[in-house]
């Protein structure tokens, strides 16, 4: 399996690419904006996009969805972050003046497994940062979206924020040990790192 990261938007969000490496078949993990590039890539690295996860709903991961959707590609997200496709309040593109062209996803719960172009995914949810926010576990990487950053965590002051729910979100990913965390923005850190100095342990008392 191959790894690609791209950073797509004025965000600068990050948007992973696995890659099966026998069968070229690829799922990319948040897409932010310009789906488009995604299909050029596609062709320039010789992967073939079937499906796309969100680990949340907020415009900057899914804001190329819509593009991709189009083409037929399948997409996945939190069931509690459904409604957020289409509110621009909860998406936060209202907000920021941004566009999100609708598209339908299926949602997925805590403990689900997936199996996605022959690739083992675990779903986790990690609220916090929206309520429904979730996590893929995919061997020993955990693709959080905007709930732990390299040395930070995420906000909690947009629509469904809450700290107390973010801090067990954290925890709970603090539970899997000798994971490499891929974040929403920013570069990749580990489990074990953020566990001894991420900010968000001086909200313990959540």
């Amino acid at each position: 399996m191959k790894l690609l990261t791209y950073e797509l938007g004025d965000l600068n969000t990050n948007c992973y690419v696995l890659i099966n490496d026998e069968t070229r078949e690829a799922i990319a993990i948040d897409v932010g904006d310009n789906g488009g590039f995604l299909l050029l890539e596609g062709i320039k690295n010789n992967f073939n996009l079937k499906y796309i996860l969100l680990t949340h709903g907020h415009f900057d991961h899914i804001g190329g969805v819509g593009v991709l959707f189009d083409k037929g590609v399948e997409v996945f997200m939190g069931e509690k972050e459904l409604e957020f496709i289409l509110s621009p309040d909860l998406n936060l593109s209202g907000y920021f003046g941004e566009y999100v062209k609708p598209f339908k996803a299926k949602g997925v719960k805590d403990g689900e497994k997936l199996n996605l172009c022959g690739i083992d995914i675990d779903v986790i949810e990690t609220s916090g940062h929206t309520k429904g926010g979730v996590t893929y576990k995919v061997k020993d990487m955990l693709f959080c979206g905007d709930v732990l950053f390299n040395g930070s965590f995420g906000r909690v002051d947009f629509p469904t924020g809450d700290i107390k729910d973010l801090v067990n979100s954290a925890k709970k990913l603090f539970g899997y040990k000798n994971c490499a965390i891929y974040s929403g923005h920013g570069s990749s850190t580990t489990t074990e790192r953020e566990e001894k100095s991420n900010p968000i342990n001086y909200y313990d008392r959540y």
